[in-house]
């Protein structure tokens, strides 16, 4: 594990993209679009912080179907929006994005590399992530890939946040993670305990 990772505190991230129904349209690209995160704090097991950062994508347009399946829309986009660069700064200055492990349900961190690279963006992430979507797979659900919606039905939890929107997700992924630490006795050790 990198060596100036914070133990007591990780990054919930999801993400949410342009998309249609069926392949681009000639030109375009799948773009990050939204940015969720909930922050978790491990020595108390709670959610500390949420937050939706929505993007502007420079390289696609925001289809019909997009809005329809996300909730986002254009208009949306031109008021709130901001570079991803800006974005990136942000999860660094504010979230300390680089100095914690991130957690999210699917390959969400190949894509926001992907973006990074795309964009010439100064790299925020700390290049640490547990995709939980596999912990489930492979650990919980005998090599059955489920949905996080399956996955909090399994926990017994009700979705407290809004599907297809970035921060809705990470917070009820970052629900999940914490009701697994309960559920498997898997509360904070203090750092020193391992020394």
């Amino acid at each position: 594990m990198h060596k100036n990772l914070r133990h007591d505190r990780v990054l919930v991230v999801d993400l949410e993209l342009t998309c249609w129904d069926g392949p681009p349209p000639e030109g375009e690209r799948p773009e990050i679009i939204e940015i969720g995160l909930a922050e978790i704090d491990l020595k108390r097991d709670e959610i500390v912080r949420t937050a939706s950062i929505l993007t502007k994508p420079v390289d696609s347009q925001i289809s019909a179907f997009c809005s329809d399946f996300t909730g986002i829309t254009a208009e949306m986009i031109a008021a709130d929006g901001i570079r991803f660069q800006d974005a990136c700064h942000r999860l660094r200055k504010t979230y300390g994005a680089s100095s914690k492990l991130w957690l999210g349900w699917g390959s969400d961190n190949e894509l926001f590399d992907t973006e990074v690279r795309a964009k010439k963006a100064v790299d925020p992430s700390s290049h640490c992530y547990l995709d939980l979507c596999q912990v489930q797979e492979y650990v919980l659900a005998g090599g059955r890939r489920i949905s996080l919606d399956e996955a909090l039905e399994v926990m017994k939890l009700e979705r407290a946040g809004t599907a297809h929107r970035a921060e809705g997700d990470a917070i009820d992924t970052a629900r999940l993670f914490l009701a697994w630490r309960e559920r498997f006795g898997l509360g904070y050790l203090p750092h020193e305990h391992f020394d």
